[in-house]
């Protein structure tokens, strides 16, 4: 269960923008310098005071009832076996009474697959611009024995996790060379708490995480724009 606001965003850094006479025409071509790959793009000799700045801004996955404070968690089950994270390895269901000891195996199994486009996602062009991913995500799982008659639930484990993911891109470079971890290389791994935390209600039931994210691009003038609305 995702217990926090988790956004996947990128933003894009500022870029110089250098404006040069072309021999052609005498057509003004912009040259971006930020990056080490395009600084010897240009031959030509620039005076420092045609440099600009612009800014660009970032698109960012959210959860909006988490963002806005109205829940406390979100199911991130596989949207079909609520209230359980799935329904293979991940439940067993037990038959009694029983007046013998027996013992039991669940597992689950979270893959990160996150992914953003190297364009701006409102335009048009396909123009490689990406320079930064981030990502936080934190989760919440709990280790509950329901009872299929009465729905009466008892937890018995609270696990907590937190993925964090820093990736600082050069969207100049070839495809296999744009990429850099500038974040942690070693991720904090799960933690049994000692006290119980309590299931918020909400996360045992609709929406699960995939259908409620929303992808937003944030400019940094004018209002968010919605570009994948919620299912």
């Amino acid at each position: 269960l995702r217990n926090e606001f988790w956004p996947s965003w990128f933003d894009c850094r500022l870029i110089k923008i250098v404006v040069c006479w072309q021999n052609k025409g005498g057509e003004r071509i912009p040259v971006l310098l930020d990056s080490p790959s395009l600084a010897g793009c240009c031959l030509c000799h620039f005076p420092a005071n045609l440099a600009f700045l612009f800014l660009f801004t970032r698109s960012s996955w959210e959860l909006p009832d988490l963002r806005e404070g109205r829940v406390k968690a979100i199911s991130d089950s596989d949207g079909v076996s609520y209230p359980w994270y799935g329904n293979t390895t991940e439940t067993v269901t037990l038959v009694g009474p029983t007046n013998k000891i027996s013992r039991f195996s669940v597992s689950m199994n979270d893959n990160f697959y996150p992914s953003v486009t190297w364009a701006v996602p409102v335009s048009n062009s396909n123009v490689p611009l990406l320079t930064r991913i981030k990502r936080d995500q934190s989760f919440t799982t709990w280790l509950v024995a329901m009872n299929t008659t009465t729905k009466e639930k008892i937890i018995l484990q609270t696990i907590k996790w937190r993925m964090r993911v820093d990736i600082e891109v050069d969207p100049m470079q070839l495809l296999g060379q744009r990429a850099r971890l500038v974040g942690r290389t070693q991720q904090e791994q799960p933690r049994i708490l000692s006290r119980m935390e309590p299931i918020p209600p909400n996360a045992l039931v609709k929406p699960n995480a995939n259908d409620a994210q929303v992808l937003m691009w944030r400019p940094k003038r004018g209002q968010p724009i919605v570009v994948i609305p919620p299912k």
